[in-house]
């Protein structure tokens, strides 16, 4: 899933920041003229996530891996808490998976619906992850 800054806020008026929500993390673009810096940070590899939002204003989203940080802002409320949403989701799914613990298509198809009920998820990418388990 991606999400992309408004023009309207402060360091996004001609490239604004852009953040992919995917399957295995999350990764975050901040474009620049001559420069730029893309960082991809695995779900597993997150240490915690911080927003802020401001009652007037663009909210802004940091994320802190490995020794790393990286903000990128000129996201709604709603969306940087989605994406932290999304994020949380995505370490619980590298967790659970990582550990060993087997589970059923049904659980995990169960969580995909919740990503989507979340709107993590577009039914597009739910379908897709959905038929991908059934087929092995």
């Amino acid at each position: 899933m991606k999400f992309t800054a408004s023009r309207l806020s402060s360091d996004n008026k001609i490239f604004p920041s852009e953040i992919y929500l995917e399957e295995t993390g999350i990764t975050i673009k901040i474009p620049g003229l001559f420069s730029g810096e893309t960082k991809h940070f695995d779900f597993n590899h997150i240490a915690s996530v911080e927003i802020e939002t401001p009652l007037i204003g663009f909210s802004s989203i940091t994320i802190f891996a490995g020794g790393t940080q990286m903000s990128a802002n000129g996201f709604t409320k709603a969306e940087v808490k989605q994406i932290k949403e999304g994020i949380e989701a995505g370490k619980k799914a590298s967790t659970s998976q990582s550990s060993g613990s087997q589970t059923s298509i049904a659980d995990e198809i169960q969580k995909l619906k919740g990503l989507l009920d979340g709107g993590v998820l577009t039914q597009q990418e739910f379908d897709a992850q959905k038929a991908k388990l059934l087929n092995n």
